[in-house]
């Protein structure tokens, strides 16, 4: 066996490099999925051939050149590595003829939302080195409540990432992940231990979940309004637009129950051994004092609570303001402003974090996982692809027949498939007008099957390219094997579709 960086080569790794990279060389030759649908004028309008009363709607061999890059670069970075198919796909892309190289690069690192979590990592980097973990850990393992109390402990720490999660989401494991490792080292526990690699996922997974369920930023935000932008602009589908205190209470209420569902699946499914937390030894800890917080360190914690607030505010305040206008609308120069702030305040002759210092724990392979998740995502289900509009009709075509409670169950499993192959934001927004359109065409109350796919649509963890929480998991391979994430992940997203059917249908059903 030889070790390239991170890849280990072997045959495995030889027979998963080939399968991906044939995936994405050969795929586009397979032949394109048909289906025959009602003639319509948008569709007619398309060009699409006409067939037995109908038209003949097909992915493009464009879209399954498309589609085939983006497989063939999952099944890599799931199987074989997270950096270098990355590189190979955005060169694929290049040289596909979906647009020019220059087009494919200024996509690749120059979308918006990439050079928001570039500087965002910058921060979380900081945080990192700042060891301020230090001190969240031994405020944890402190607390007389959990002394003792294995279970007790492992609660609070899921229940706190949530909570930490409503602050800002994609850094909060920055913050919580060093505070763990901390714990499984005073605890004895090793990479590869059953407790290590679950509470690595699961506390990912609270991300996830505060993600799915906070209205006023992030995922739920952007599906929440691009619900009120569809139900003003749409003349053809009569749109309720969702309450966001009713989804924040329904979001609340399904993350809660899936906290206390995964830990009842640890203690009594997965029967994890957990006795090393029970000894670990509370006199030395309490004996080995922290030094006061530095400076730096203080304006570190301030500076996260400043970038928190700053995403916070347009949500609570309103954006019909001149504050919350100017934050909205400048929501993504938050984490430039913060790295400015970083390294241009000196004290004591140096900068509050030297950026260059930092460097070292700055996710590089994260970024550029997701960078080409967005890219290439959205190259599959862009224009001349045909692939949004084959969902639809697809979709339209199975789901036909089936009541509200069917229907709505029907559409969190879809949505979890969908979401864990596609950027979550993008299935979301994708998906939307096409769920909308299937409950008018069934005469169904939408509210209760759009309220359960935001959640689930928004809880995507399974493969690399599912979110940009998932790039971050799958890169952390410090602790837990990239094979334990995928495992865990999995199991974590069917716990999530069991509470969301047992106990978010009817609580969605009554409160829309």
């Amino acid at each position: 066996m030889k070790v390239f960086g991170r890849w280990e080569f072997n045959s495995i790794g030889l027979l998963n490099t080939l399968i991906g990279i044939s995936i994405m060389l050969f795929g586009r030759f397979a032949p394109p999925p048909s289906i025959v649908v009602p003639a319509s004028e948008k569709l007619l309008n398309l060009g699409l051939p006409q067939v037995d009363g109908g038209v003949l709607l097909s992915i493009t061999p464009m879209g399954m050149a498309m589609i085939s890059l983006f497989v063939g670069v999952v099944y890599l970075w799931t199987a074989v590595d997270t950096l270098w198919p990355s590189f190979l796909g955005v060169l694929l892309l290049g040289m596909s003829g979906y647009m020019s190289m220059p087009q494919v690069l200024g996509k690749f690192m120059g979308n918006p939302m990439v050079v928001m979590i570039f500087f965002l990592f910058i921060f979380a980097a900081v945080l990192i080195k700042s060891n301020l973990s230090a001190y969240l850990a031994h405020w944890f393992m402190t607390r007389k409540i959990v002394q003792g109390k294995p279970w007790a402990f492992t609660g609070t720490i899921l229940l706190a990432t949530y909570c930490v999660a409503f602050f800002e989401q994609t850094s909060a494991c920055f913050l919580m992940w060093p505070a763990l490792y901390i714990i499984f080292d005073h605890a004895g526990f090793k990479k590869g231990d059953k407790y290590v690699s679950v509470m690595i996922v699961y506390t990912m997974v609270m991300a996830l979940l505060c993600f799915a369920t906070d209205p006023v930023k992030g995922g739920a935000f952007y599906l929440l309004s691009n619900m009120d932008n569809l139900a003003a602009s749409s003349s053809d589908i009569a749109i309720v637009p969702i309450n966001y205190a009713k989804y924040l209470f329904f979001g609340v209420c399904v993350s809660l129950v899936c906290i206390a569902a995964m830990l009842f699946a640890m203690r009594f499914i997965f029967r994890i051994d957990v006795s090393p937390i029970k000894n670990i030894n509370m006199a030395d800890i309490e004996k080995d004092e922290l030094p006061p917080m530095s400076i730096q360190q203080k304006i570190i914690i301030l500076l996260f609570v400043f970038y928190a607030a700053w995403l916070l505010l347009p949500g609570i305040i309103g954006r019909d303001n001149i504050i919350g206008d100017f934050l909205a609308k400048n929501a993504l120069g938050g984490t430039l402003l913060v790295t400015f702030i970083l390294s241009f305040v000196h004290i004591g002759k140096k900068p509050i974090a030297d950026i260059v210092e930092t460097n070292s724990a700055y996710p590089w392979r994260t970024l550029f996982l997701i960078a080409t998740a967005f890219l290439l995502g959205g190259s599959m289900t862009g224009q001349g692809t045909n692939v949004t509009l084959f969902m639809e009709y697809l979709l339209r075509d199975y789901l036909s027949g089936l009541n509200g409670v069917m229907l709505t169950v029907a559409v969190i499993v879809i949505g979890i498939l969908v979401t864990n192959f596609f950027n979550s934001v993008v299935a979301g927004l994708v998906l939307t007008p096409v769920l909308l359109a299937i409950c008018q065409a069934f005469q169904l109350d939408a509210s209760p099957v759009i309220v359960c796919f935001f959640y689930i649509v928004l809880v995507a963890a399974a493969t690399p390219a599912a979110s940009p929480f998932a790039a971050i998991l799958y890169d952390n391979t410090q602790w837990v094997a990239k094979k334990d994430v995928a495992f865990h992940a999995v199991l974590a997203s069917a716990i999530v579709v069991c509470v969301l059917i047992v106990t978010g249908i009817p609580l969605a059903r009554f409160l829309f």
